[in-house]
């Protein structure tokens, strides 16, 4: 249920109260959406009888599988599959907080990249904050923008199938998103720091630069 300032904040980014509806539905029920879960995006790039050592480049996938203490830590953990294992998940945000030195709280952990792209779209994109990605780029952050009737601009790559984040960011003064999958899915190539650092420092203000390197 929202709140009332939850709703004044819909209502100034361009939604009005028969939106509320349509949004509670996509957190109550997010994952029977097409555009949400992990299991859809499994679905659609299923293929039957591929041989154990095919590599997937539709799927982004590690077709050399877990190194050997991961599954040793996989192993370990079945053993108390019986529990939920908050304490794990919690000690996992800590440590990678302590890692890339920032707050614990700035951590979220999830099963999958395509719950937080979503949830990123819908936050930060409107019918008036459009949501702005590369073409080709991954397409999840699309569906999620339609669905809430936000514009999506796609921005064609550079020669070399980089980013071109300087179009990207003169896209819509507007952009509620900004969304740079790196690599980039489909084509696997790699957007350099130095451009993304350019994006976030020259993006409108009130846009989000989101950089998705799953």
């Amino acid at each position: 249920m929202l709140n009332v300032e939850q709703q004044k904040e819909l209502i100034a980014r361009g939604f009005s109260r028969r939106h509320f509806g349509r949004l509670a539905s996509i957190v109550a029920a997010g994952s029977a959406l097409p555009f949400y879960n992990e299991q859809a995006m499994a679905q659609l790039s299923m293929v039957k009888g591929m041989p154990a050592d095919a590599v997937k480049i539709d799927a982004n996938e590690n077709p050399m599988g877990p190194c050997p203490e991961a599954l040793e830590a996989v192993h370990k953990a079945a053993s108390n599959g019986g529990r939920y294992m908050y304490q794990e998940t919690f000690d996992m945000a800590e440590t990678l907080a302590e890692q890339e030195g920032v707050k614990s709280t700035y951590v979220k952990p999830y099963p999958g990249s395509s719950s937080p792209l979503h949830q990123a779209v819908l936050a930060f994109c409107s019918p008036s904050k459009p949501f702005v990605m590369a073409d080709p780029g991954y397409e999840q952050g699309a569906g999620a923008a339609d669905y809430i009737k936000a514009k999506t601009i796609r921005v064609p790559l550079m020669k070399d199938y980089s980013h071109d984040v300087k179009a990207m960011v003169a896209a819509s003064p507007t952009a509620g998103l900004i969304y740079i999958c790196n690599p980039n899915n489909p084509t696997g190539t790699i957007t350099k720091k130095s451009d993304i650092e350019w994006a976030v420092a020259n993006k409108p203000k009130g846009s989000v630069v989101m950089i998705d390197e799953a």
